[in-house]
């Protein structure tokens, strides 16, 4: 590469090409974290924290209602299970009071007495020319870890499904619905938790053979919408989610493996529940269950059926259910993106080129570490507002981009202690040629970038000095005097900066300010220059007034005040000199010695402000009298020195 690119050239592109393979680095970078399970633990646990600081969804005309088995009915009723016949009254009782659909997160595998009047309730809709309104639960176990898994009664499979297989969950045991119980419709209740154990999505299909086993809120939806039919359609491909399953107005989203990502919204406690037992005694209001979808589950502990949820570490299974439910009829999800790298690549993208911006623009290194922390939380803010952002709120990665850009940060590091050191190493050889050696290296120690041996400049210096000000400040108290210097400072940058100059350097009762010219030449180099002198003289008369007031009502009849000011045009070198803990700023130069000299010729010319050979040469229509030539020193023939008109 160095060979096939001129010598100055490469060092002009060296950076640029460094910082863009970084840049590279850390996308690939970020694309490797996100397909690692550590990265996904961490979005996992981070989301359930999201998720537990979200306003809890509110209720709304399209919830579900829980039918708990809790502690008081099995209490009243009895140990579970239940006999049939209490179930089928269950049953029976949901639709005299209006239930739509009734999903029973409940499983019977074996018969049981009484399996007859469940059966008959279970059919009762379809003799009278009515849809099915009950679905009940069947568990299968795809889980390899489990040996000699059960199988007791018969699996149930739902005809006319769309093939949403997951090929990584053959089934190897199940608990099925007993042969006693015909008319029953089954959706199934398997839970697949993540390796934390966590419950955050839902296998939507079990596939054997040619048998569909679709999840129990999805048998419940075809159960609430009969004469539609399913429909698929694709999702955000960047976003999520991967594809849509709907059943007329009823959605599911779906991820790209097809599960359903559980929405969670809002804690158990805060569903809607009715005790199974007010229930049986007829006690509850009918309005509570009219027109409303019902899910049947139970809360008792020792029914064991629990998840770990972001709320709460055993929240009960039912409430799972709810959740899903709501979600498809009030289509509120929480969706994740189908393919995490298409995202992950962007912003890393995006983001790094940022930082690279502030690194280019903003050197200093305070703006950097701000800039630099701003840019990766940045996948954390975004994660926030695309989770709290309506109805369809967004799982996106945030740990792989951070990591990335993490590690962009560190090479950019790397790439800026490399470039000092490399600046280190031609300052001090440049050095070397004119200064011994151990001096030499001492500088470039002190500061790389070459900044301690200054820059030199054209423009007009001003140099204002207030006489009497070290007597004055003997006689009276340190505070009083201190207040006054930084009131002679604030007020001199102050008019400086107004007329586009600024404060330079600050010895003592004196003060050096400079309007820089552009480099140029002919007409445009002396319009430079005259801008420059006039900017300077119209900003030492606002000083002078402003300051003049100020000086008199200080000053004492022992102690008077004055203020003396001086304007000359030339070439100047600014520098700040010393170690990075005891930095001093210089200005050497013609135009600085000419002031100088000219600052104690005030008073015997008796003019505030006088102005140099060369700042009146570039002004000639400013307002000012010749006082005669006089030998400045570093200067071999005399300068005509001219006072301006305050």
């Amino acid at each position: 590469m160095e060979a096939l690119i001129p010598r100055g050239r490469w060092h002009a592109l060296r950076p640029l090409l460094l910082q863009a393979c970084a840049l590279m680095l850390a996308v690939l970078a970020s694309l490797a974290a996100s397909g690692w399970g550590g990265a996904s633990a961490v979005d996992a646990q981070l989301h359930d924290f999201m998720t537990r600081r979200l306003t809890p969804a509110a209720p709304s005309a399209q919830d579900v209602v829980i039918i708990d088995i809790d502690e008081p009915s099995l209490a009243q009723i009895g140990p579970w299970p239940w006999p049939r016949t209490v179930l089928a009254d269950m049953a029976k009782r949901l639709r005299e009071r209006g239930a739509t659909v009734q999903a029973w997160d409940l499983y019977f595998p074996e018969s049981a007495p009484g399996d007859e009047a469940l059966n008959a309730e279970l059919a009762a809709p379809q003799k009278s020319g009515q849809r099915t309104d009950v679905v009940l639960g069947q568990v299968l176990i795809a889980d390899p870890q489990v040996h000699a898994p059960p199988q007791v009664g018969q699996l149930r499979g739902t005809p006319d499904f769309p093939d949403l297989c997951t090929p990584s969950l053959p089934i190897t045991g199940f608990f099925g619905v007993a042969d006693s119980l015909p008319a029953a419709r089954t959706g199934h209740l398997s839970a697949t938790p993540d390796a934390d154990g966590g419950l955050r999505s839902l296998p939507a299909v079990f596939c054997q053979g040619a048998a569909r086993y679709p999840q129990l809120t999805l048998v419940a939806a075809q159960t609430l919408y009969p004469d539609q039919a399913w429909q698929l359609t694709p999702g955000n491909s960047l976003f999520g989610p991967a594809q849509w399953l709907q059943r007329g107005p009823m959605r599911f989203a779906l991820d790209a493996h097809s599960r359903i990502v559980v929405p969670y919204s809002r804690p158990h406690h805060q569903w809607t529940a009715i005790s199974a037992l007010k229930l049986l005694d007829g006690s509850v209001d009918p309005q509570l269950i009219q027109g409303k979808v019902v899910v049947v589950g139970a809360t008792a502990l020792g029914l064991v059926d629990t998840a770990s949820t972001p709320y709460h570490p055993n929240a009960p299974g039912v409430s799972v259910h709810a959740e899903v439910m709501s979600a498809a009829l009030g289509s509120r999800w929480s969706v994740v993106p189908p393919s995490a790298w298409p995202y992950v690549s962007l912003l890393t993208l995006l983001l790094g080129l940022t930082l690279l911006a502030c690194q280019r623009w903003a050197p200093r290194r305070t703006v950097l570490v701000v800039g630099g922390l701003f840019v990766l939380l940045l996948p954390l803010g975004l994660a926030v507002l695309a989770r709290s952002a309506g109805s369809l709120g967004h799982i996106l990665p945030v740990a792989s981009p951070t990591l990335g850009l993490a590690g962009l940060a560190v090479l950019l590091a790397a790439l800026h202690m490399d470039a000092q050191r490399r600046r280190t190493h031609q300052l001090t050889h440049h050095l070397e040629s004119f200064l011994p050696s151990h001096l030499a290296r001492e500088i470039a120690r002190q500061d790389p970038s070459g900044e301690s041996l200054g820059r030199t400049d054209a423009g007009t210096i001003m140099a204002v000095r207030v006489s009497g000000l070290q007597r004055w400040s003997a006689g009276v108290g340190s505070l009083k005097a201190l207040a006054l210097v930084h009131a002679i400072t604030s007020l001199a940058e102050t008019h400086a900066r107004r007329q586009g100059g600024m404060l330079e350097h600050v010895q003592g009762d004196t003060l050096l300010l400079s309007w820089s010219t552009s480099p140029a030449d002919g007409a445009h180099a002396s319009a430079s220059a005259h801008d420059a002198v006039q900017s300077s003289v119209q900003a030492a008369r606002g000083l002078l007034a402003e300051l003049g007031d100020l000086l008199s009502a200080n000053e004492t009849e022992t102690s008077p005040l004055g203020l003396r000011m001086a304007i000359d045009h030339g070439d100047f070198l600014l520098a700040v000199a010393g170690s990075r803990t005891s930095r001093r700023s210089l200005m050497l130069g013609a135009a600085v010695d000419s002031v100088l000299a000219m600052l104690p010729m005030c008073e015997e010319l008796a003019s505030p402000i006088l102005m140099g050979q060369r700042a009146a040469q570039s002004a000639p229509r400013i307002s000012m009298h010749p006082m005669g030539q006089f030998l400045l020193p570093e200067s071999r023939t005399p300068q005509t020195i001219f006072r301006v008109e305050p």
